[in-house]
């Protein structure tokens, strides 16, 4: 009897994983849109030639949609400039840009989904801030936070398109994979973000 109560017993461990794997595979791949504009490339990554955290991403043709890569809320929105903290990490997405350039199409207090279209931009640069609090209780943008990492560790890409010519050979182009200079720690301080729960798919972020 105790012999058959073994053979009957369930794999909850492999279904719990394989549920979670599925899971992750979902948040991925349910919006099309899961990056930052729709047909874009990245002209700079963040602390090429000097200490500046962000990075510059351009469209390949006059305005492209610009994208929420997260779910959260607008806690900024202006002409050209955009400040966005999503819902599950204490981060402060950053997006600025000449107004000529960086059509913003949100307002303060809203809610944006994960692929939602928040503007137009032809040109535009993307920071990623730690949120901290001051001692009087306001929100503070803290340490910098290496941006196209940030995505990648969310699942999320620099641009929905690909055109597969090499525009670019910035390190920060690589989407899934990536290997960040040392040089970005090192000497301006910016860090690598942590593990999210898309840490299941086949991301990798180094630093080299």
């Amino acid at each position: 009897m105790a012999e058959g109560s073994k053979k009957n017993k369930h794999p909850y461990g492999a279904m719990f994983w394989g549920a979670v794997g599925l899971a992750a595979a979902f948040r991925a791949l349910y919006r099309p849109w899961r990056a930052l504009v729709n047909d874009g490339f990245p002209q700079r990554c963040s602390g090429d030639g000097s200490c500046d955290p962000s990075m510059t991403v351009s469209s390949y043709s006059g305005q492209t949609e610009v994208y929420a890569p997260v779910r959260g809320v607008v806690a900024v929105a202006a002409p050209g400039s955009l400040l966005i903290i999503p819902d599950d990490q204490a981060v402060v997405l950053e997006y600025r840009g000449d107004p000529a350039a960086f059509l913003v199409q949100m307002h303060s207090g809203d809610t944006v989904g994960a692929g939602q279209q928040v503007g137009l931009a032809s040109a535009f640069t993307f920071a990623v801030w730690t949120l901290t609090r001051s001692t009087a209780g306001a929100p503070v943008m803290g340490a910098a936070i290496e941006p196209a990492s940030w995505l990648t560790t969310h699942g999320a890409r620099i641009s929905a398109h690909n055109h597969g010519d090499t525009t670019t050979q910035a390190w920060c182009a690589g989407n899934r994979t990536l290997v960040v200079p040392q040089t970005v720690a090192s000497q301006c301080g910016t860090t690598l973000p942590a593990p999210s729960g898309y840490a299941l798919l086949p991301l990798s972020v180094t630093m080299s």
